[in-house]
């Protein structure tokens, strides 16, 4: 048996106890091909890029399941056909051991932590602005930017004069 990741769009126009049936019809279609789930998941309302089936907002629902993959192509045929499922994929998914599961645990928190560090720094160094700083700022606004004489239309004239007159290749 292999373990597999099961992806199904679901319109937004059912309510929850719909759902929650469609939910279910889902599962026992992966049960009647002798699958095992271990995992059911609702991911919330999206929005769709274009519409399907003439609905724009949905519902995202994941299964994970152990099946025979034998018996794949024949579930695969069947969500197809199921009336409440927009859009479905099937794919292989890694079984994770409990050492990777830790491992990944960790480094989510060492992730939040670092961030947490993070923002307490930028709070601080938004919070007590440095004099220096504030000294380079008036002086760089004293500074008024130089400016350029102007030409008066007689130069422009000659200069347009010369540029007409040059051999056009």
């Amino acid at each position: 048996m292999k373990h597999y990741e099961l992806l199904c769009i679901i319109p937004a126009r059912y309510t929850e106890g719909e759902l929650a049936g469609v939910e279910g019809k889902i599962t026992d279609l992966v049960k009647k091909y002798e699958g095992e789930v271990t995992l059911t998941k609702n991911l919330g309302n999206i929005k769709l890029a274009y519409p399907i089936k003439g609905t724009q907002n949905a519902v995202s629902l994941v299964l994970e399941f152990n099946a025979d993959p034998l018996k794949i192509k024949d579930l695969d045929s069947i969500l197809k056909l199921t009336p409440e499922v927009l859009r479905h994929q099937l794919a292989n998914k890694k079984v994770k051991t409990q050492a990777e599961i830790d491992k990944e645990k960790l480094r989510k928190e060492k992730m939040e932590q670092r961030l947490i560090e993070k923002e307490k720094q930028e709070a601080e160094a938004s919070s007590t602005p440095l004099v220096e700083e504030i000294r380079v700022e008036a002086e760089e606004k004293k500074e008024a930017p130089t400016k350029q004489p102007k030409v008066s239309l007689e130069e422009l004239d000659k200069k347009l004069g010369e540029i007409l007159s040059g051999d056009i290749i």
